[in-house]
C-alpha cells in the first residue's frame, strides 16, 4: 500500500498579521510616550509661564509699597513701628486689564498685605556697599529694609504662587559731605587754576568751560548732563583753555551723567530750587516754634525750628512803643533773642535785654548802659534795647548797589556771653548742655528791615565779625533767609594746642578748627582789610581764611529778552560761589568747607559782573573740609538729603 504524504503549507498571511500588530503596539506606545512628553512639557511650560507672571506680579506689588515708602521717607512721615500701613498699596493695585488676577499676601499668609521689615536707622561709616558711585565713600544714617510679597493666581488650572523679596536702604546723608552740591545747574569757567576736593553732585546740568586748569580729585555726577560746553546763557564768548582733569577711580575717571537724583525733603513740597529756599525762611503758619508741630520730624528741615537761639529785631528796625514809667518812649532798634528748647519748660523763652541805649533829649548825646532805667524820662529817651554781642551796622554793597542794613554778631563777645557767669548766656548755655548734650551752637537771625529800591537801595542782611575763635568744640552755625557776610578770618583758631597758635591761616589743614556752617540767601566774604567807611569801588583786599560749610543761593545764568537787563547773564560760576567786593589781586582767599547751592537768591539778585567792576579775583586756595565726613565733625544743624537706594531682588 502506498501512502502519499501531502505537505502542509504554513499560513504566511497570519504571521504577517502578528508582526503588524506587534509593530502597531510599539508605535502606540511610542506615540503615547511622545504625547505624554508633549503634554508634560506643555504643563511645565504653562506652570513656568504662570510662575514667572506671578513673580512679576509680586514684584509689582512690592514696587507699589516701595513707592509709598519712598514718599513717606522723603516727607519724613514714615513710621517704622507701623509697617502694616503699606497694605493699602497692595489692596488698591488695579488689576482690571490683567489677563490673570492675583491675590497678594505677606509671609504669614495675610491677604492684601506684604511683609515690610525696617531695621533701626544707624550711622553708616561707609556707603560703598550701596554699589552706587555717586554715594560711594559717603557717610549717613541708614535704615535697611526688606519687603516680601507673595502673588497667587486666581481661577487658574494651576496654583503657582511666587514670592519675592526686595532689599533697599533709606539713607539720610548730611549735605555738607559733598565738596560741591548744586540743586540746580552748575556753571564753571575758572580764569585761574582751581582744584576741587570732595564729591561734586548736581541735580541738573554741569556746564564746564574752564579758562585755566580745573582738577577734580573725587567723583563728579549730574542728574542730567556733564558737558564741556559753555552755558548757552554765558555772555562772555569764551574759548576753552583745557578740558577738566578727573583724578579719581570712580566711573573710570570720568564724570557721570544721568545719575539718580537726591531730594531735600520739605513738608508738602518737592525739592525744586524755589521750594528749597523755605528751609531758611520762616516756617508756614502753625508749623514754626513755639507750636509743638515745629518739633515733628517733618518740620525739622526748617532751620528756624532747629537753632538754639533765634534773633529778631523789631519790624522795620524801628519799634515805636508806648511811654510807660518803666519803659519810656521806646524809639530805636531793638533786639529780641529767644532760647529754643523742646525739652524745656517752654519751647521758646524770651531772654531779658542786657544793654540799653539812651539819648539826651536836648544834646542828642547817646549813652549806653546795662540798666533799663538809668536816666529819668524827663531829659532822656531810651532808643534801643539789646545784647552786648548783637548790634546794627550799615555798609555799602557795590554789587547790589544797596546800603546793607545788617544785624551784626560779634563772635568774640558771644564767647564771653556764653562762658561768663555775669551774663544770662551762661545760664542758657548750661541748660542747652543739660537738655541737648551740647553748648549753644546754632543761631537763626531774622532781620525785619524791609528791602527798598532806589539809588542806593536798602538791603537787609546779617554779618559775622571777630569769628577767629568759635565758642566750643561743638562749633557754630548761622542761618538766615537774608544775605550773609563775614568780615575777616573766620574759624581759624581753637583754644587747644599751642597757646595762641593760629593753626589754620592760609592752610588746607583744618585740624585746629571747629565745625561751622554759614547759611543764607548769599555768602559774601569781606577781607581782613575791609572798612565800612570805604566809599570807593573795588578797595584793596587782604589775605583771608574762612573755614565753614556754606549753603546759599546764586543768581543763575539766564537770558533776559527785553528791558534794562536784556541779554545773557552768567552766574559767575562755581569760581564765584563766594561773593566778593574787593580787589583781591595779589591776595589769597583760603576757603575750607563745603559748597552747597540750593536755590536762586531772593534778596541779593544783581547779576554777576566781569572782574574789574566791583571786584578782582583772588588766588583761590579752596579745599573740602574732610572733618565733615565724620559724624562728630558735621556742622550743627546740617541739613540732610534723602535717597532710597535699591540693593537686590531675591526670588523664593
Amino acid at each position: 500500500m502506498q501512502i502519499q504524504l501531502i505537505p502542509v503549507r504554513k499560513a504566511k498571511s497570519g504571521f504577517a498579521l502578528v508582526i503588524t500588530l506587534m509593530f502597531l503596539a510599539v508605535s502606540l506606545v511610542i506615540f503615547t510616550s511622545i504625547m505624554y512628553l508633549v503634554s508634560s512639557s506643555a504643563t511645565v511650560t504653562a506652570r513656568n509661564n504662570l510662575f514667572n507672571a506671578s513673580r512679576s506680579a509680586a514684584e509689582g506689588a512690592t514696587e507699589m509699597a516701595v513707592a509709598q515708602m519712598n514718599r513717606d521717607f522723603l516727607y519724613q512721615s514714615i513710621n517704622v513701628n507701623d509697617v502694616s500701613s503699606y497694605q493699602c498699596a497692595v489692596s488698591n493695585l488695579d488689576q482690571t486689564d490683567w489677563p490673570v488676577k492675583y491675590q497678594f499676601s505677606d509671609t504669614n499668609g495675610v491677604v492684601n498685605q506684604i511683609s515690610v521689615s525696617i531695621w533701626p536707622q544707624v550711622w553708616a561709616t561707609n556707603l560703598e556697599q550701596l554699589n552706587s558711585s555717586q554715594f560711594k565713600n559717603l557717610y549717613g544714617y541708614v535704615a535697611n529694609c526688606d519687603l516680601t510679597a507673595t502673588a497667587t493666581p486666581l481661577n487658574q488650572s494651576y496654583q503657582t504662587p511666587s514670592t519675592v523679596m526686595e532689599s533697599l536702604q533709606m539713607c539720610a546723608i548730611p549735605i555738607f559731605q559733598f565738596g560741591v552740591f548744586y540743586n540746580m545747574d552748575l556753571d564753571l569757567s575758572n580764569g585761574k587754576p582751581m582744584t576741587m576736593n570732595g564729591k561734586t553732585f548736581v541735580n541738573g546740568n554741569i556746564w564746564m568751560y574752564p579758562q585755566n586748569t580745573m582738577t577734580f580729585n573725587d567723583s563728579v555726577c549730574a542728574t542730567l548732563l556733564v558737558t564741556n560746553d559753555d552755558n548757552p546763557n554765558d555772555q562772555q564768548n569764551l574759548t576753552a583753555c583745557t578740558a577738566p582733569t578727573y583724578n579719581f577711580t570712580a566711573n573710570g575717571g570720568k564724570a557721570l551723567s544721568m545719575a539718580t537724583a537726591v531730594t531735600m525733603p520739605l513738608n508738602g513740597t518737592n525739592s525744586n530750587p524755589t521750594n528749597v529756599e523755605a528751609i531758611l525762611n520762616l516756617p508756614p503758619v502753625g508749623l514754626g516754634a513755639p507750636n509743638s508741630a515745629a518739633y515733628q520730624d517733618s518740620n525739622q528741615m526748617y532751620l528756624y525750628n532747629v537753632c538754639d537761639l533765634i534773633i529778631s529785631n523789631a519790624a522795620t528796625g524801628i519799634n515805636t512803643g508806648t511811654s510807660t514809667a518803666a519803659n519810656t518812649n521806646n524809639v530805636g532798634t531793638n533786639f529780641v533773642i529767644y532760647f529754643q528748647d523742646k525739652d524745656g519748660a517752654s519751647f521758646l523763652t524770651k531772654l531779658t535785654n542786657e544793654v540799653f541805649t539812651f539819648s539826651n533829649k536836648t544834646t542828642k548825646v547817646v549813652y549806653t548802659t546795662n540798666s533799663p532805667n538809668a536816666w529819668n524820662t524827663t531829659n532822656y529817651v531810651r532808643i534801643a534795647a539789646g545784647f552786648p554781642w548783637v548790634t546794627n551796622v550799615t555798609f555799602y554793597d557795590y554789587r547790589e548797589g544797596d546800603n546793607v542794613k545788617t544785624v551784626q554778631i560779634d563772635v568774640s563777645l558771644l564767647n564771653i556771653w556764653l562762658t561768663n557767669q555775669a551774663y544770662q548766656g551762661y545760664r542758657w548755655n548750661s541748660q542747652c548742655s543739660d537738655h541737648k548734650g551740647h553748648w549753644i551752637d546754632s543761631i537763626y537771625v531774622y532781620n525785619s528791615v524791609p528791602p527798598a529800591g532806589g539809588s542806593p537801595g536798602q538791603l537787609p542782611g546779617v554779618r559775622v565779625v571777630n569769628g577767629t575763635n568759635l565758642p566750643s568744640r561743638w562749633g557754630l552755625t548761622f542761618a538766615t533767609p537774608f544775605p550773609l557776610y563775614t568780615l575777616g578770618d573766620y574759624n581759624t583758631q581753637t583754644n587747644f594746642g599751642p597757646a595762641g597758635a593760629q593753626r589754620s591761616l592760609l592752610m588746607t589743614n583744618t585740624a585746629w578748627t571747629w565745625p561751622s556752617a554759614l547759611m543764607g540767601d548769599s555768602v559774601t566774604i569781606l577781607s581782613s582789610a575791609w572798612h565800612d567807611s570805604t566809599t570807593t569801588e573795588n578797595p584793596t583786599a587782604g589775605n583771608t581764611t574762612v573755614n565753614a560749610a556754606c549753603l546759599e543761593g546764586i543768581v543763575p545764568s539766564t537770558y533776559v529778552s527785553g528791558g534794562t537787563y536784556a541779554g545773557k547773564h552768567y552766574s559767575g560760576g562755581l569760581e564765584n560761589f563766594l561773593r566778593l567786593l574787593e580787589n583781591w589781586t595779589g591776595y589769597t582767599l583760603c576757603y575750607n568747607g563745603s559748597i552747597v547751592v540750593m536755590f536762586p537768591s531772593i534778596y541779593g539778585t544783581n547779576f554777576w559782573q566781569q572782574p574789574g567792576a566791583y571786584y578782582n579775583p583772588p588766588t583761590r586756595q579752596w579745599g573740602f573740609d574732610a572733618n565733615f565726613k565724620v559724624q562728630g565733625g558735621q556742622p550743627p544743624a546740617t541739613p540732610r538729603i534723602k535717597a532710597m537706594i535699591r540693593s537686590q531682588w531675591i526670588a523664593k
